[in-house]
């Protein structure tokens, strides 16, 4: 039972890891609509007139537009993004079976959906490519995706006889998966209407909860970061009925991010408040208040001879925060010291999605730092912005008490591990090459890894032994903090310039293979 949990865990982490990238994509997306929709706005335009001029409109309305069209393929990208994921190897070949086995699945149910042998109702059916089809949303880019790779992972290196090999190998993925895709296809009609019906129900019965929903949302959110889950948590509600409903000129738009897109500048702000209870608003309070006086409060009870070490450190979680709304640089820095803290950070978010939920706060987007309060907050007529800043205000004072009190009650030192292995509060300056190979040392060398890759700040390691990973080492090439996840999985925190670590690393990796 222990290896089918981490085995679960393991496949949890992948979709999360998986759903990253999209997620990343339409998040910043969502500040570029926002930011050329205030632009717009009477408002705004009576402040500076030059904003008037119809050459100035167009172009505003014309990045609008496209912005808002990247919204529209969120299946398709949820569809490319897990085939790559889960793909073994030859991730781009999965990568173009996955969009494939979407637009097949989708052509293939719109035969069946007009043909004599169901009587699917017509309200359930949405128009994909031209076509009349069911209403899938993401979990048909869901369903492509898992598709394409468990084709792709079983046959990316199929042989076939002589007179067939052309058709063999790679090939062969694509192939297969559209023969798969069209039979499934033909029968998710017969299936799906039920399973729609559940979700919507399972909506509706987080609805009911009201401020407490809200609540749950927040605080299940934040405390299953450590894991790397909030990502699928938060794609639920983002993507799904799950997240709501709203129809708009006889458009559907299902997820809060298709919903509060579609309906921002056509429908009374008000209406929107049901979605963004699930978006950037829930996190506000917390983000740009709360975990910058946690930071100021681990700061001062830091003694005076380490605040040289821990300064900079917390000023780069503080900026990730604040800025761009991720948390991982600095809830890791105290996370696996104080344990306690960890909750009652989840608890904090929590109370701040409430609190904004409670005082009618309709703030949308994703991230939850300072540029969506601003662009989607203060910029936005109706959008009872300031009761954000003042819930924050609460939790800022909130974090910053228990923070402080805490830290010296314990007597607690951030980076306690950091003192032999770093000079002035950074990582000791080597080379791109030395750095890449001291990490692979201190995951147990090249031979006890076994993938390599990351997320936004962590670079995530499936490793054969975890015995063999020496966290000093890993800490002193400028990690913040080393996360057991299982014997068989670590993540090393570097914050949000991870990406090219992890690049560094893989090339590294090649390079010993070839030696």
């Amino acid at each position: 039972m222990g290896v089918r949990k981490e085995k679960l865990m393991q496949n949890f982490q992948q979709l999360g890891k998986s759903l990253l990238l999209p997620v990343a994509i339409l998040a910043a997306v969502g500040i570029v609509v926002g930011f050329t929709a205030s632009l717009t706005r009477p408002q705004v335009q009576d402040l500076l007139p030059f904003m008037q001029n119809e050459g100035i409109k167009y172009v505003l309305l014309s990045i609008r537009s496209i912005s808002l069209m990247v919204f529209g393929l969120i299946p398709v990208l949820f569809a490319i993004s897990i085939a790559f994921g889960f793909a073994k190897k030859e991730q781009g070949i999965a990568a173009l079976a996955g969009c494939i086995a979407y637009y097949v699945l989708l052509g293939s149910a719109s035969l069946i959906v007009k043909s004599p042998f169901i009587n699917y109702d017509a309200g359930a059916l949405t128009s994909v490519l031209g076509l009349k089809t069911v209403n899938l949303g993401a979990f048909g880019g869901i369903i492509a995706g898992f598709l394409a790779a468990a084709v792709h992972n079983k046959y990316y290196d199929l042989k076939l006889p002589t007179a067939f090999a052309f058709f063999g190998g790679k090939r062969s993925v694509a192939i297969i998966t559209i023969f798969w895709a069209a039979l499934i296809g033909q029968g998710l009609p017969y299936i799906w209407s039920p399973i729609s019906s559940g979700i919507n129900q399972m909506g509706l019965a987080i609805a009911d909860l009201g401020l407490f929903g809200t609540f749950l949302y927040g605080f299940f959110e934040n405390l299953l970061v450590p894991t790397g889950l909030h990502h699928v948590l938060i794609s639920i509600f983002r993507t799904t009925p799950v997240g709501g409903v709203l129809e708009v000129g006889g458009q559907v738009y299902e997820g809060t991010w298709s919903a509060f897109f579609g309906g921002f500048g056509k429908v009374p702000t008000e209406e929107l408040r049901t979605f963004t209870k699930f978006m950037a608003q829930s996190r506000i309070p917390a983000f740009v208040f709360g975990l910058p006086g946690a930071a100021l409060a681990m700061y001062h009870a830091t003694a005076n001879e380490r605040k040289k070490i821990v300064k900079p450190l917390l000023i780069a979680g503080f900026l990730a925060i604040f800025t761009t709304g991720i948390q991982e640089p600095l809830v890791f820095l105290f996370l696996f010291i104080a344990p306690p803290l960890a909750i009652f950070h989840a608890a904090m978010c929590g109370l701040g999605a409430m609190l904004v939920d409670y005082f009618g706060v309709v703030i949308g987007n994703t991230q939850g730092g300072i540029i969506d309060l601003l662009v989607y907050g203060v910029l936005v007529p109706g959008s009872n912005w300031y009761y954000a800043v003042l819930s924050g205000m609460l939790l800022f004072a909130s974090y910053y008490f228990v923070f402080k009190w805490y830290f010296r009650k314990h007597n607690l030192v951030i980076a306690g591990d950091l003192d032999a292995e770093m000079t002035g509060g950074s990582e000791v300056e080597v080379s791109t090459d030395e750095k890449s190979l001291a990490i692979i040392e201190g995951l147990g060398g090249m031979e006890n890894i076994e993938n390599a890759y990351n997320c936004m700040t962590r670079l995530r390691v499936d490793i054969k032994d975890y015995g063999k990973v020496d966290s000093k080492t890993l800490m002193g090439t400028g990690a913040v903090a080393v996360n057991k996840v299982s014997d068989k999985h670590v993540q090393v925190i570097y914050g949000t310039h991870v990406d090219v670590i992890t690049t560094n690393v893989n090339n590294t990796l090649d390079s010993l293979k070839l030696i």
